[in-house]
């Protein structure tokens, strides 16, 4: 047993744990076994040059940077929407809404469509709506076009969210590497989302809310070019074996073709990312959408759903009730001071949450497996759930208070970025986590869990307001900083059971 995790029977496989410190097997330092071992193949995405990766990963990092500004681009200046097109608060907070709605359909889609078409395709075709939105968005002379607009975006947003944190991290990188880049991909998401209102709300008041949309345009044509150049296409087929231990074994498969050089496909098929499209798996895109359903079974899965949607929605619930509170009595913030409450602290907060969070990851995880003989458990990870657990406690309930009782907007600030803190980092260690349970299937899982969090969120949109309204800031905080306690009380379970629940042949089964 290591460290609270339970053991499971000798000769019993559960994947995902992998022998990660060892002196004298597998490639790379002395200490650390490179998880899982490059092929021999020049196309293995493994064997990237360094700058090749960096690069790569640039272009993932700009875009889900971009992506996340486009949901709360526009909170700073809801007041001046309603205005503009006569519509009602709720109205305005339901563009946020069906834009997360469409957000939840696209990166749940994504991800059974880079086994299909490769995933180069995916993310320029995804890109390029982001654009085509942007532009439409900034045109739009009426609340349902604005509205149209808003989805069209939307849909473009799914494979920065989805896909970017984990198949693509997974294709690139080893195990030990994986948790600080998923932080600074939670840190590109989740800290362009606290930004953009700063900056939205400066833009919103000097020149007016379409050149929020006409800059983004800009920067997702600059996002466009990055993909095109940096971003090629790194499915590749890995065969591993496992043995009897319990422990995945290290070697790849190797085939034929891993001993030759293989003839790239015709340049023009590479720039337009079509060299992986599978015409006869196309037929099968329903089947292959409606599959990651299953994995609902698998208690991993569903937790990460879970937990994710309650942290995850904190951003969301902030940017919805921002103008309600802090434009309001006794704080009377004008629009771009709002931009400004809602943006720096959570801005802080979530930069030392996200980037802290994937470095702490590693750190746990290589610790504790030096101290396991070795052997690495995916459970060491949620150990980052505790620093979670106890920010979001003082975070949501002392901001309640504050503004429940009218404190200064800098005690409201802290418990702003203490609360993001910890929704920065509980973010990170799920998907860390999911990457390495689910593996091949990290992608899916984590479009599952994004659709969740958007059916929650698209839920709440209708009723936020109304409820901060009638039972005013404690109880309304109270209430979510309890069901995020709730919900993160489900992780000890996990992390006692987790290896058990792995190596059970039900539910390895969901996951291959």
């Amino acid at each position: 047993m290591g460290f609270g995790v339970l053991d499971i029977q000798s000769g019993c496989l559960a994947p995902g744990t992998v022998l990660l410190e060892d002196l004298h097997q597998g490639q790379g330092s002395a200490d650390i076994i490179l998880v899982p071992e490059p092929s021999k193949s020049p196309k293995d995405p493994l064997n990237f040059s360094r700058i090749r990766k960096e690069l790569y990963f640039l272009a993932l990092l700009v875009g889900a940077c971009a992506a996340g500004v486009i949901g709360p681009v526009l909170v700073p200046g809801f007041g001046i929407i309603v205005a503009v097109f006569n519509v009602t608060l709720t109205d305005v907070t339901l563009l946020n809404g069906s834009l997360i709605m469409a957000l939840g359909v696209s990166s749940y889609v994504c991800a059974p469509l880079t086994e299909i078409c490769g995933r180069r395709l995916v993310y320029l075709s995804t890109t390029v709506l982001l654009l085509v939105g942007c532009v439409w968005a900034a045109a739009s002379k009426s609340y349902g076009s604005l509205m149209a607009a808003r989805v069209f975006q939307g849909l473009g947003m799914g494979s920065f969210f989805s896909v970017a944190g984990t198949t693509s991290i997974n294709d690139v990188f080893f195990v030990h590497e994986r948790g600080f880049r998923v932080g600074l991909w939670n840190f590109a998401v989740i800290s362009s989302v606290n930004i953009a209102p700063i900056i939205s709300g400066y833009i919103i008041v000097d020149l007016g809310w379409r050149w929020s949309f006409w800059l983004l345009a800009i920067t997702f044509g600059l996002s466009l070019a990055l993909v095109v150049f940096f971003l090629p296409e790194t499915m590749y087929e890995r065969q591993i074996e496992g043995v009897d231990s319990g422990i995945d074994k290290l070697e790849p498969k190797l085939t034929d073709e891993d001993d030759i050089v293989t003839t790239d496909a015709p340049a023009w098929k590479r720039v337009l990312g079509v060299e992986m499209v599978n015409f006869k798996g196309i037929s099968a895109l329903i089947t292959m959408t409606l599959a990651p359903l299953t994995m609902l079974r698998h208690p991993a899965v569903l937790w990460g759903c879970a937990v994710w949607s309650v942290l995850f929605t904190w951003n969301i619930i902030q940017g919805a009730i921002a103008d309600q509170i802090f434009s309001a009595p006794p704080f009377n913030l004008s629009t771009s001071d709002v931009g400004l409450m809602v943006g720096i602290a959570p801005f802080i907060g979530s930069t030392l949450g996200t980037i802290g969070g994937g470095w702490i990851c590693d750190f746990v995880a290589t610790g504790l497996s030096k101290r396991n003989a070795g052997v690495y458990e995916p459970e060491f990870r949620l150990l980052v759930m505790v620093p979670c657990l106890i920010t979001v406690i003082v975070g949501a309930f002392g901001l309640g208070l504050a503004v429940e009782q009218g404190l200064s907007q800098i005690k409201c600030a802290v418990f702003l970025a203490i609360l993001n803190f910890g929704t920065g980092i509980g973010c990170t260690g799920v998907v860390v986590y999911t990457n390495d349970v689910c593996r091949e299937r990290a992608g899916e899982a984590f479009g599952l869990a994004m659709l969740v969090k958007s059916s929650f969120a698209f839920g709440l949109t209708f009723m936020l307001n109304k409820y901060l309204a009638v039972h005013g800031p404690m109880v309304f905080f109270s209430t979510w900083g309890g069901l995020t306690v709730g919900v993160l009380f489900t992780t000890v379970p996990l992390y006692v059971f987790g290896k058990r629940i792995r190596a059970f042949p039900k539910f390895s089964t969901i996951l291959s």
